[in-house]
């Protein structure tokens, strides 16, 4: 195939030679299909560990559609482990945690100011200004994130990269002969089979890889449609804890700065906004200019008439689901693949990101170290546990929460907000116990697992 340099952008940093073949029929130990965000961090993860690894995206580029943008305390961790938080964070920027909120009102001057604070959640002390790894919001969009992390992985030496290649179908799957895949360069549509030891599939909700192995994706499909949309707006005001959930019946809404939100300055900012579950416009009538506006006047804060330039919008479907195994023989799926959940509480991004470190280590110590194939097994049941144990729950609520309950009285019948309204007078036990599912449930240790074996 001729096109797997790539793109010759931020999405596709110099390759130095990577990338400029596929592999021959002899094969590679490690293929992954899909280069975004959990594919590319799985990538990097195996080749600083020294193994090979082809990665094959179905796009020109990494993809800059509006996506998740935020990552918490238990992640920022692992990713100070790999290297790689320093330099998210010099590429990002740090906020102090989040809030819950009516809608904007009426200032008296035509304009409208923030609308009463609900209950707010923070994830560093108030006064903290350096946001020691763990502490605090760390704030970069996943498509910023995704070609950090693609550069990162071209960067071991170990790791090829090949764009508008697609897979096509799982020909073969054994212990012993490892996987035949079946891929095409979508210019061309040539096709061939490559040999890999493992296949991981890191190709979203759509996953071909998750099809080809003939998995089922149960769950269910929420009734409304989400309006995501990048927006440039000017900072009026400088709130304690800029990323704000609007709670409404219909039309709930997150919003959270992409870029330093500096009071005086126009930034980049994310809103994403609920269509009413009995709108039958199209898509393309949902993100039109005219729609877009219209939702922006109950949710956004500040001078009327609204002085905002839209920058990127989509429509979403959001889901509940999860795959009924994450190893089919020596295939694996990681992130998107595997399962999915609704973007309330940022628990999508953060968890594939999880099941990276998670499956890469795994893999390390099966091909480097000589651990059991079985290993995966563990990594499949312990990272669904994690899913069908705190992430769709804790999911569910969180969009639960914002359109279930009256705004009014959300402090008087919710137990969390009315513990949140106050987080100051909470007792360490009462902040431990509900800080303990992200700190203890959510990553999977590997490592301590295979003391078993």
């Amino acid at each position: 195939m001729n096109n797997s340099q790539g793109p010759t952008s931020d999405n596709s940093p110099d390759h130095g030679g990577h990338g400029s073949h596929l592999p021959d029929e002899t094969g590679t130990p490690i293929l992954i299909v899909g280069a975004g965000a959990v594919g590319c961090l799985t990538a990097f993860k195996l080749g600083r560990a020294g193994i090979d690894v082809t990665v094959i995206e179905c796009l020109p580029a990494t993809s800059d559609s509006p996506r998740a943008c935020g990552y918490y305390g238990p992640i920022q961790p692992i990713l100070n482990e790999l290297g790689l938080y320093e330099l998210i964070r010099k590429e990002g920027f740090m906020t102090k945690g989040l809030c819950w909120r009516k809608k904007p009102k009426d200032d008296g001057k035509g304009g409208k100011v923030l609308g009463e604070m609900i209950a707010f959640q923070p994830l560093s002390a108030p006064d903290d200004t350096t946001y020691d790894v763990g502490n605090g919001l760390l704030n970069l969009p996943q498509a910023d994130l995704n070609k950090l992390l693609l550069r990162a992985a071209l960067g071991t030496g170990h790791v090829q990269v090949h764009f508008n290649t697609e897979l096509v179908s799982i020909l073969g799957n054994s212990d012993e002969n490892g996987v035949i895949a079946r891929v095409r360069d979508v210019a061309t549509a040539t096709e061939r089979d490559l040999r890999t030891r493992y296949l991981v599939g890191a190709d979203g909700a759509r996953s071909v890889t998750r099809k080809s192995l003939g998995l089922p994706f149960p769950g269910h499909t929420w009734p409304e449609r989400l309006i995501a949309t990048n927006v440039v707006i000017k900072n009026e005001l400088d709130p304690t804890w800029h990323t704000h959930y609007v709670l409404d019946r219909v039309h709930y809404t997150i919003a959270t700065p992409l870029e330093d939100p500096v009071v005086g300055e126009s930034t980049l900012w994310r809103y994403t906004i609920a269509a009413a579950p009995d709108d039958t416009r199209t898509d393309d009538e949902l993100i039109t200019d005219e729609n877009i506006l219209r939702r922006y006047e109950d949710v956004i804060a500040g001078p009327r008439p609204l002085q905002v330039r839209i920058q990127a919008r989509a429509t979403y479907r959001i889901h509940q689901r999860l795959a009924p195994t994450m190893r089919r023989g020596n295939c694996l799926l990681v992130g998107d693949a595997a399962h999915i959940n609704n973007p309330f509480g940022a628990l999508g991004l953060n968890t594939g990101l999880l099941d990276a470190e998670a499956l890469g280590e795994a893999l390390i110590m099966v091909l480097n170290e000589n651990y059991p194939s079985s290993l995966l097994d563990v990594y499949s049941d312990e990272r669904r546990k994690v899913f069908q144990m705190f992430v769709d729950p804790v999911s569910t609520q969180n969009k639960l929460r914002l359109h279930s309950i009256d705004a009014d009285t959300a402090v008087e019948d919710d137990w969390y907000f009315r513990l949140m309204k106050d987080p100051s007078k909470l007792s360490h036990k009462q902040l431990e116990e509900l800080s303990r599912p992200f700190n203890e449930s959510w990553r999977t240790d590997m490592r301590a697992l295979a003391k078993s074996f």
